[in-house]
């Protein structure tokens, strides 16, 4: 089974982590000030890529930032890729400098 964390530290949300099974296999950290949502390094293990995990985070992280009113600065080079690729998925939530 698939569950999507947040996990908090001393400043707020620091990362959100997908677990299959019980077991973590990506995460996504992420530093949030007002108004925007920065993402920064996102890892999946190497045995467990092309199973769409980076994508799943991608999801979660846009979903908490539509809801929580924010706007992301995808400083991760995996989430600016997928920002560039799919401008129509996530054009509206793309902060702008």
């Amino acid at each position: 089974m698939e569950k999507i964390e947040i996990h908090e530290g001393e400043r707020g949300i620091s990362f959100f982590s997908l677990n299959v099974d019980g077991r973590e296999v990506g995460r996504m950290m992420v530093n949030i000030t007002p108004g925007i949502l920065k993402t920064g390094y996102t890892s999946v293990g190497l045995t467990q890529r092309k199973n769409g995990y980076g994508s799943k985070l991608v999801s979660a992280v846009v979903g908490y930032a539509r809801e929580n009113n924010l706007k992301i600065m995808p400083e991760c080079g995996f989430v600016a890729m997928m920002f560039n690729k799919y401008p129509e998925t996530y054009g509206d939530i793309r902060a702008t400098m």
